[in-house]
């Protein structure tokens, strides 16, 4: 009874349309297997990569010895039209990678540790686009270490629960609008960067020998940044330059919490499929503040005598973000003892708000289609290679904090390759 209970309560989660606005600055890609099954894996125990969608999966493997590592290539595009015609970016490749390893300490229990990577960005508009005051370049990074238990309850229900311990960075450029102190343009760069601490926990269900149910949460991390963390740097002329003086800046940049829920079924020997729904609480991204250890004035004469001006501010940018639905499915073919393909698709909401779009993170709906393969090189180990393409819809933005705004438009191709060795 309690496994038919769990299984309606998954069917009817997954079927219920929710109706709400995860891409941003995530990154989904931490696993080459699952990447080729558009990046399903809440229901999935393929291997040790398991504990990063649902850290109950570990201890369901048959393997005493789990090892996963790989890492993909980022290839993305985005193009700008406005006023000064039509502008793209040299994104530098980005390179997300993972590495899981996992053992099963008896028929119960099951230990492991996961790094990898789900959340960057790396966006390079150059330094004289015509966007070059808000943004000229900017790289966001979030390296994830989790240490990961997992424990089996029954036979068919395991639970799990992984400690994140995080390591985020920020380096942000942009051009310095000086003319109106008679000046020609400086530029800033802020950097900053910190360790910080979340959690991961699953629950994986295998009501029968076919069937697999998934749920996992991974809660909300503040990279939260104080003045010995943060750094700015000006590069302008005299005689202004003293009104910019070099030194400490906090910001608070949220990487988001998420709810998965996830369906795994094997056909038959040769078709396993999955389906995925991605909840992702990217409300909690209201604004983009930058707060300056020293602001700075100046005189300026006026009819009525000498006035002091704000120079050097703090500053604030609304993004007002929404929560965001990923929906996920994919397939695997066994073709043979060594062989298995893969396919899958996906839909993934933008968060990003119309009213307040930067170029800084230029997200839209996206689509993305993709394919893998895994090889048994023996019996112990498989090459694994996977290829995602994605594309946003062009989307029609205006940053109203700055009046800037235009049309902008993504694609970008992300092959992966890695490894699996089982023991």
């Amino acid at each position: 009874m309690i496994r038919k209970i769990c299984l309606a309560i998954a069917v009817i989660v997954m079927a219920y349309n929710v109706n709400v606005k995860a891409e941003g600055y995530a990154v989904n890609v931490q696993g080459v297997k699952q990447t080729g099954m558009g990046h399903v894996g809440t229901a999935l125990n393929f291997d040790a990569s398991s504990m990063q969608w649902n850290p109950g999966a570990l201890a369901t493997l048959d393997q005493k010895y789990s090892f996963s590592v790989g890492g993909f290539a980022t290839l993305i595009k985005t193009e700008y039209t406005g006023a000064a015609g039509k502008e793209e970016t040299d994104n530098p490749t980005g390179t997300p990678f993972y590495l899981y390893g996992s053992m099963k300490v008896n028929d119960k229990l099951a230990i492991g540790l996961g790094v990898y990577t789900p959340f960057g960005n790396r966006v390079d508009w150059g330094e004289e686009w015509s966007g070059k005051y808000l943004i000229q370049d900017i790289e966001l990074k979030a390296i994830y270490i989790q240490p990961t238990v997992s424990y089996k309850l029954a036979d068919w229900i395991s639970v799990g629960a992984g400690l994140n311990i995080v390591y985020g960075s920020v380096d942000l450029n942009r051009a310095l609008p000086l003319t109106s102190l008679g000046a020609p343009d400086g530029e800033i760069n802020i950097s900053g960067n910190k360790i910080v601490y979340g959690y991961n926990l699953g629950v994986f269900l295998q009501p029968t020998e076919k069937l697999n149910i998934g749920l996992s949460y991974r809660s909300q991390i503040d990279v939260d940044l104080d003045y010995s963390e943060g750094d700015v740097d000006f590069t302008v002329v005299d005689p202004v330059a003293p009104l910019f003086p070099d030194g400490g800046v906090a910001a608070t940049l949220p990487l988001p919490a998420s709810f998965n829920i996830g369906l795994a079924y094997q056909i038959n020997e040769k078709w396993l499929i999955s389906a995925d729904v991605n909840f992702v609480q990217w409300d909690e991204y209201k604004s983009l503040d930058f707060d300056f250890e020293t602001n700075t004035t100046t005189m300026v004469t006026t009819p009525g005598g000498q006035v002091e001006v704000p120079v050097l501010t703090d500053s604030e940018s609304t993004r007002n973000w929404d929560n965001t639905m990923i929906y996920r499915i994919g397939a695997q073919y066994s073709a043979n003892e060594k062989l298995d393909l893969r396919a899958g698709f996906y839909y993934d909401e933008t968060p990003t708000n119309k009213k307040y779009y930067t170029p800084e993170t230029p997200g839209a709906d996206k689509i993305g289609i993709s394919a893998g393969a895994s090889y048994m090189l023996n019996d112990k180990l498989s090459l694994d290679v996977s290829l995602l393409y994605i594309e946003g819809e062009e989307v029609n933005g205006m940053d109203t904090n700055s009046g800037f705004g235009g049309k902008y438009k993504n694609t970008g191709f992300l092959p992966g390759i890695g490894i699996t060795y089982n023991l």
